[in-house]
């Protein structure tokens, strides 16, 4: 593939999708395996003091961006069992990661949300890939890094919109 990005490998025949659509698709399916590369991770928990296995720490950054939830919506959202889900959490509360508190909408039961040292600790680790994103990134300009950041944080307001419409969590305020 080239390294303008205009190869066969980087706009796979998707015939249904617009072919912007299926480079971006690449594009995400790219940056996934490199955040999720043994190299890329090893690096990241050396730079941010914190290493965190991937399925965990995607379970912090889910509760940064949504918000306090219930273990069984948490399954739910994430399609995964809820045994898994538990599972998960123990280490996350083991380290102070995460905590639990009564859900206000039913103090029957409760929600876990993301704690003050989880928010320390995901901050150190976003640090530590905006880091090595600046190292691989060196030929993008700020104003493309800005664009880029534009339509990912659509997929985000999406999934959010999403988890707010099935009643998951509720609207920002």
């Amino acid at each position: 593939m080239s390294s303008s990005g205009t190869g066969s490998a980087a706009t796979p025949n998707a015939p249904s999708a617009a072919p912007e659509l299926a480079r971006l698709e690449v594009a995400l399916s790219a940056l996934v395996r490199w955040s999720e590369s043994k190299h890329t991770r090893a690096e990241v928990a050396r730079r941010s003091g914190a290493d965190i296995p991937p399925s965990a720490l995607r379970l912090l950054e889910h509760f940064d961006a949504a918000g306090a939830m219930r273990v069984s919506d948490i399954a739910d959202c994430l399609r995964i069992d809820i045994s898994t889900v538990s599972l998960q959490l123990r280490q996350l509360k083991a380290d102070a990661l995460v905590s639990r508190h009564r859900d206000p909408a039913d103090g029957r039961s409760g929600v876990i949300a993301i704690s003050p040292e989880g928010r320390r600790v995901l901050q150190r680790i976003r640090a530590a890939r905006c880091e090595l994103l600046a190292e691989a990134l060196t030929q993008a300009s700020p104003g493309e890094l800005d664009r880029a950041a534009d339509v990912l944080i659509q997929l985000q307001d999406h999934m959010l919109a999403g988890m707010v419409e099935a009643g998951y969590v509720t609207a920002a305020e």
